[in-house]
């Protein structure tokens, strides 16, 4: 008798149900692929945003006098006296004549053998400050070296520092004893003197340098100070005065600081151009794709330029500096940019720096390239109605949307392909037992044979 043919499999590829479940999963890959499109757009605008910050920043500069005007202190003999100033301080030139320096009070003590071994005397020193503060510091009869008297007098932290010195440092051969404690006023000027009670210790102090006023002319005026820094002597002003040269007239000059004025308008010029070339980059088509930048439909961007290139639209009526081309600041056509042309700039800030400051600044006369633009980086940015917030809300909202599918269709798919290979699985046992039970019959037949 003819046998009987038996599968011994389901004769299902495995891989079959593999696909089926790649097919199911193709959905997600198309949400992913655009969320990638979004997400590449999305920091390519942050970009954006952050040059439109740096240019919001650096015209913070240009907004107000305060913002604008750089001063400048220089000094004939920056040897004897330097000095800094704000835009409080009034312009011109003053002359100075330092006759004396400040200086601290200080006492010395007598020679000590050594710094570390020989005891120094017994009892308690009382020691006052300049704030009429007194403090003790005991010193042991058996025990007090120099060096544990400096460690007291330090540790109590009273506007008074004590040093064991080395007077014959280098010297070979010298008996003598070399070591002394000098006490130091922290503080300067006459009245920021140190005391210390002769009667209750044995050491002995000599007054080594007696404190001292700084003292100095001021267009022939006497002016005192407690330290080598004056800080009051007017406003926006500080000097430091470095040495004492009687007969010697100094002058300081504070002008207009133009070469830092300038760092700032440049500094302008160069992120007001980054913010234009990358709007300009967005809306240029490649010639390879026949596509123009992926943020060339953006709205944002058109709202953008036309509030930049608007705000670069003003004249200041009188003067001889009516518009920024006029000192070196003009428009391309072609690109937009700002071309800057920096000796034209210096020029004219020298020549007429107030002049110049009322093209940038906000005046009595007019509102200036650093207040008009300013405003409009700030309108771009609002919360309320700005494009630059209000494009980063629809990048939020078209992301957590693409994350909410994504989550959906996942479940989705993880749902079907367990079922795939549910169905799978039956299948193959199904047949399985097919198999068996023809096994069987074949054996059967074979006997009956």
């Amino acid at each position: 008798m003819a046998g009987i043919r038996v599968n011994t499999g389901s004769g299902i590829d495995p891989k079959m149900v593999d696909q089926l479940i790649e097919i199911e999963h193709e959905p997600i890959k198309k949400v992913e692929a655009r969320k990638k499109e979004i997400n590449d757009e999305h920091k390519l605008f942050n970009d954006l945003k952050g040059l439109v910050s740096t240019l919001g920043t650096n015209l913070n500069g240009l907004r107000t006098r305060q913002d604008f005007y750089k001063l400048k202190l220089t000094s004939s003999h920056p040897d004897i006296i330097e000095g800094t100033v704000d835009n409080n301080a009034p312009i011109g030139t003053y002359e100075l004549e330092v006759r004396h320096l400040a200086r601290t009070h200080k006492l010395l003590t007598q020679s000590f053998a050594d710094k570390d071994t020989t005891p120094v005397g017994f009892g308690y020193m009382t020691i006052e400050n300049e704030d009429g503060e007194s403090f003790d510091v005991d010193i042991d009869p058996d025990r007090s070296t120099l060096n544990d008297v400096a460690v007291q007098i330090n540790s109590l932290n009273k506007g008074v520092k004590a040093i064991v010195i080395n007077t014959k440092e280098g010297i070979e051969d010298s008996d003598e004893e070399n070591y002394r404690l000098i006490v130091i006023s922290e503080k300067s000027g006459k009245e920021a003197k140190v005391t210390i009670d002769p009667d209750t210790t044995y050491l002995e102090f000599k007054e080594q340098v007696t404190g001292r006023n700084l003292e100095m002319l001021f267009e022939d005026v006497k002016v005192y100070n407690e330290t080598n820094k004056v800080t009051e002597l007017f406003p926006g002003m500080v000097l430091d005065v470095k040495r004492a040269e009687p007969g010697t007239k100094v002058n300081i000059k504070i002008d207009y600081d133009v070469d830092k004025t300038m760092e700032n308008i440049k500094k302008f010029v160069e992120s007001y151009n980054k913010v234009n070339e990358f709007i300009d980059k967005q809306f240029q088509v490649d010639p390879n794709t026949n596509k123009a930048g992926v943020l060339s439909k953006d709205n944002s961007l058109r709202t953008l330029r036309r509030a930049l290139q608007g705000s670069m639209q003003f004249s200041v009526n009188g003067g001889k500096y009516q518009t920024l081309a006029d000192i070196g600041i003009s428009t391309d056509p072609k690109t937009g940019n700002l071309k800057y042309d920096e000796s034209k700039a210096k020029q004219s800030l020298s020549e007429d720096y107030v002049g110049v400051s009322k093209l940038f600044i906000t005046s009595d006369e007019s509102t200036g390239i650093g207040p008009r633009l300013s405003d409009a980086v700030r309108n771009v940015q609002s919360q309320q109605s700005g494009v630059i917030p209000s494009k980063e809300r629809e990048y939020k909202r078209i992301l957590e949307n693409f994350d909410k599918d994504i989550a959906v269709k996942t479940r989705q798919a993880q749902q079907r392909e367990e079922g795939l290979r549910r169905q799978f699985a039956y299948v193959e046992q199904l047949i399985s037992g097919m198999n068996a039970q023809g096994k069987v019959l074949q054996q059967k037949l074979d006997g009956m044979g």
